[in-house]
């Protein structure tokens, strides 16, 4: 008796691709990676907050308008609170990440 394979199973490879921003010889050079990380993460940052601002800003126009013209924000608090966690994060990731490319290179020129 076989067991049926469901489509999750099967062993099809992935077409996903890990982004690059950098081509050529450069894309071996040595912060490249980190190059790439800290664009992703602002663009990250920068659109997350951009997101929050344009939601609290809504807000307070909401405050000054009559009722029939408030707008809806593009998010909630929570979800706004939850942007501003996520790009607090991020940024704690990007300096780690510096960090320790930091120690290494103080520690290579240090020998």
């Amino acid at each position: 008796m076989s067991i049926p394979q469901t489509p999750d199973q099967q062993t099809i490879p992935p077409t996903h691709e890990d982004s690059r921003w950098i081509f050529g010889p450069g894309k071996e050079g040595r912060f490249a990676d980190f190059i790439e990380l800290t664009r992703d993460v602002t663009a990250a940052i920068r659109s997350s907050l951009q997101i929050v601002y344009a939601s609290d800003l809504v807000r307070e126009i909401n405050l000054d308008c009559e009722a029939e013209e408030a707008s809806p924000p593009a998010i909630g608090k929570t979800d706004a609170a939850n942007l501003m966690r996520l790009s607090i994060a991020a940024a704690s990731l990007l300096q780690h990440v510096s960090q320790e490319h930091i120690d290494s290179l103080n520690k290579f020129w240090a020998e």
